[in-house]
């Protein structure tokens, strides 16, 4: 079949989610016990008043006076959130950190929100991983974002805490209904013992969406729900010569599928998103956003939403077009990571539903 998927006109599109459905999609995500797993980081926040800054007598550099700052779960902590905004009855959390400022303040993030962080390890030999952002402040409102500092691993976890943490994911699995697991840092939490237990958990009914930068094609039995350039980049091992043309997108989603031996969810932005399964392809279009908009941890929540609405009872197609709605939400809240509310995603029905009415309507 790869040979026939040319463009997304030539594919079956789905447009079948109502009003009704959303209600009663969201209703059934009230009721649901949802688990993360995977590598959770500390996003800061700096912001500097660079009106007040003074030049330095020891050194010639001028300070950045911090007058405040934020702290908020990242990564695989942001998808938490993310099922906690979402209103999900249970959120819980596993992963290793470090035994450090950092990884005190993610568990107060995730206490703050709700989240059980009862199955996080913490291990002297590690840092909490930080993405830390300072925000100059100019006159006349002018912002800038200096260069991000990050706290990062050099090497994975030692052998013994990857066992504990497995161990601390079939606790949470065996409470949990739906499991989102983030893959995200090159030294990160997961290896090839938790991979192959998140497949022992999908065959034991649990629902698992794997959502992973560099290691998408590692796992097997679970949905993979990459983006067009992660599944382009294990298709073919570089995006330095290949073209990103809607066919070579579906040719990489259709074998990535089979490679994991289960469906595949590929995100393409305003194109949409396409859902391969059982050699089939569905396209799942999404309307566009009005700028200004911000991406950051747009991902997170199409990701939330979308294992979301398949442990609610949905299909695929119908699970990416809500998760749709939650990404719209999230890419209009400016200099954060985003998430979807039940009364946001709802209000972005209903203006979808306006927009594509005055489409037709001309």
């Amino acid at each position: 079949m790869e040979e026939e998927l040319l463009s997304l006109s030539s594919v079956p599109q789905y447009s079948g989610l109502t009003r009704g459905r959303v209600i009663e999609i969201l209703d059934r995500i009230s009721t649901l016990k949802a688990g993360v797993v995977g590598d959770g980081c500390l996003d800061m926040y700096w912001h500097a008043d660079m009106t007040v800054s003074e030049l330095s007598r020891e050194t010639p550099h001028h300070n950045l006076p911090v007058i405040r700052e934020q702290f908020a779960p990242g990564a695989a902590g942001n998808v938490a959130a993310n099922f906690r905004e979402l209103g999900c009855a249970e959120v819980s959390f596993c992963s290793i950190v470090g035994d450090d400022w950092r990884g005190a303040l993610l568990k107060e993030a995730f206490r703050n929100r709700g989240i059980d962080d009862s199955y996080m390890l913490a291990d002297p030999n590690r840092v909490t991983p930080a993405y830390c952002k300072t925000i100059l402040h100019g006159l006349q409102d002018a912002q800038q974002e200096a260069p991000r500092i990050d706290f990062i691993n050099m090497d994975a976890p030692y052998e013994v805490m990857q066992r504990r943490l497995v161990a601390e994911l079939d606790r949470m699995a065996a409470k949990v209904d739906i499991i989102g697991a983030t893959d995200q840092l090159k030294s990160g939490a997961i290896g090839t013992a938790l991979r192959d237990r998140l497949r022992y958990w999908a065959g034991k009914g649990k629902t698992v969406v794997i959502d992973s930068r560099e290691n998408i094609g590692k796992y097997r039995g679970v949905i993979v729900k990459p983006n067009e350039l992660e599944a382009l980049r294990w298709c073919y091992g570089s995006l330095k010569f290949h073209p990103s043309s809607e066919h070579e997108i579906m040719k990489a989603g259709m074998r990535l599928a089979r490679s994991v031996e289960a469906p595949c969810c590929v995100t393409m932005g305003e194109k949409g998103a396409l859902w391969f399964e059982s050699g089939h392809v569905t396209h799942i279009p999404t309307a566009a956003v009005a700028p200004p908009i911000d991406i950051v941890g747009a991902g997170d929540s199409f990701t939330a939403a979308f294992l979301s609405a398949l442990g609610a009872g949905c299909a695929g197609p119908e699970a990416a077009a809500f998760a749709h709605l939650a990404a719209a939400v999230s890419v209009r809240k400016l200099g954060r990571a985003g998430s979807a509310t039940p009364q946001e995603i709802l209000n972005r029905f209903d203006e979808t539903a306006k927009l594509l009415k005055t489409y037709q309507s001309q």
